[in-house]
């Protein structure tokens, strides 16, 4: 298992079907940490919950496999709330802006996120309203949110992929330390009892052919901006072999936050 691959934009998806398969395997980094932290927030079938960023609507699906009624989402891209409407009608969508959301104070029990306030220039702007839109007493999560910045590619020749891909990323306005400021986010912002995670990782000799050719469905694309063919085949057999033979190691930080709106947030 291993966190924090983030979906760009630069490496594009032939279709949104790609894309949604490629949020339907981020989604399983993250799942056995979303139940715990939907229970710590206390999540009933009458919640009402809206994600932040919806996408393809991958989480909502997965919420509401856990018979929660009511599941909300917006998301500036219409094609991809689209394909979330026409993979489960029940879901409210809207084609929305974070920082401006379309909701009257207080609506839902739950608002979250998952792999968005990277992208969000404004975070500040964003989690207000992520605020105002949640009841007194209800909770506001952010799943998960990679730190890029200190990722970790090892044996160290395959250090340079790391570097192109951070570069590939900031040119497409991601923040690529964006993990590492949740809990001065939610602090700041005046939500309670929050409580800041980061997802630990397994590196598995067996799955190991599977997540190398996973990662280079995309990673071609970004490197291509850099190098030149020879030298992205060269780093493809290089990280071929160290998958291979045990010796791979690709850490991204993604970290995880949740806190709770009171009476003076």
């Amino acid at each position: 298992m291993r966190f924090g691959r983030t979906v760009s934009t630069m490496s594009k998806p032939n279709s949104i079907n790609e894309l949604h398969r490629q949020y339907l395997v981020q989604s399983l980094w993250t799942a056995p940490n979303r139940e715990y932290l939907l229970k710590l927030a206390g999540v009933r079938s009458t919640s009402r919950i809206l994600e932040v960023g919806c996408g393809t609507g991958v989480i909502l699906a997965d919420i509401r496999r856990k018979n929660v009624l009511s599941c909300f989402g917006i998301d500036l891209d219409f094609t991809s709330l689209c394909f979330a409407k026409t993979e489960n009608p029940s879901n409210l969508l809207a084609a929305a802006d974070a920082q401006l959301l379309p909701f009257p104070d207080q609506t839902f029990d739950i608002t979250l996120c998952h792999y968005f306030l990277l992208w969000v220039h404004d975070k500040n702007r964003t989690l207000r309203e992520m605020i105002r839109v949640t009841r007194i007493g209800g909770a506001v999560i952010a799943f998960a949110e990679p730190d890029h910045r200190a990722r970790i590619d090892y044996p160290s020749n395959l250090e340079e992929i790391g570097c192109l891909q951070n570069l590939s990323l900031i040119n497409q306005g991601a923040d690529t330390a964006a993990g590492r400021k949740l809990a001065q986010l939610f602090k700041t912002h005046g939500l309670v009892d929050v409580i800041v995670g980061i997802y630990g990782n397994e590196f598995r000799r067996e799955n190991a052919l599977e997540a190398h050719k996973f990662e280079w469905n995309y990673l071609r694309d970004d490197l291509a901006i850099w190098l030149d063919e020879e030298k992205i085949n060269q780093l493809f057999e290089l990280d071929r072999q160290a998958w291979s033979n045990g010796q791979r190691i690709l850490y991204i930080p993604t970290f995880w936050a949740i806190g709770w709106v009171n009476t003076s947030t």
